[in-house]
């Protein structure tokens, strides 16, 4: 009789064990393959992310230049340069 009960114990385990394996087998297989051509190097992706970042701050760059040469004074006169609405003396017209 204790035969039967560890063959039955060993029969069950092994029954258990086989499925766990048939199960990860399967979650495997119906992975996708990649193509081995498909995978990037850390250098690559570091590129790759350099240059779109470098390419989509390039116009900001750009403007922030611009403005800051509005801005500057300019080499013929002592003030600052006048960089937004109306160019003419208000002082005058507020004590008249």
């Amino acid at each position: 009789m204790s035969f039967a009960i560890v063959a039955m114990i060993l029969g069950f385990t092994l029954i258990v064990v086989k499925m766990g394996l048939d199960y990860s087998r399967a979650r495997l297989e119906a992975l996708p393959e990649a193509p081995p051509d498909a995978t990037l190097l850390v250098s690559e992706l570091e590129e790759m992310i350099s240059g779109t970042i470098a390419e989509a701050v390039r116009p900001l760059e750009h403007r922030i230049e611009e403005l800051e040469t509005l801005r500057l004074p300019s080499a013929s006169s002592d003030g600052p340069a006048q960089t937004f609405g109306n160019t003419e003396d208000h002082s005058q017209s507020a004590g008249s």
